[in-house]
């Protein structure tokens, strides 16, 4: 019962290559072919409301937040490996490197 149902999938894909390669054979499109399309070049600033400003305040604490987080992360990473290096046998885990 489980190969039929795994089956039925393959036959609606054989009848659609069938079906569409048979449309191409006869030189009948089914899709009318139109005017090519245009794009025109993307702009970004679309993207952003026309009142959006960046507080350059703002980015500077922001920017100091993420240099103290990552110095504090460093200075665990590195007492990590001070403690393993002291007392291998009393890590508990992978090691810190």
């Amino acid at each position: 019962m489980r190969y039929i149902l795994l089956l039925a999938p393959l036959f609606a894909v054989v009848a659609g290559y069938q079906y569409v390669s048979h449309q191409i054979a006869s030189g009948q499109v089914g899709v009318p072919l139109a005017a090519p399309v245009t794009l025109k070049p993307f702009d970004p600033s679309s993207l952003v409301a026309p009142s959006f400003t960046l507080d350059s305040r703002e980015i500077a604490r922001l920017n100091g937040e993420n240099i103290a987080n990552q110095t504090r992360l460093f200075n665990q990473r590195m007492e990590d490996m001070r403690n393993y290096a002291r007392n291998p046998a009393g890590w508990h885990g992978a090691p810190p490197f």
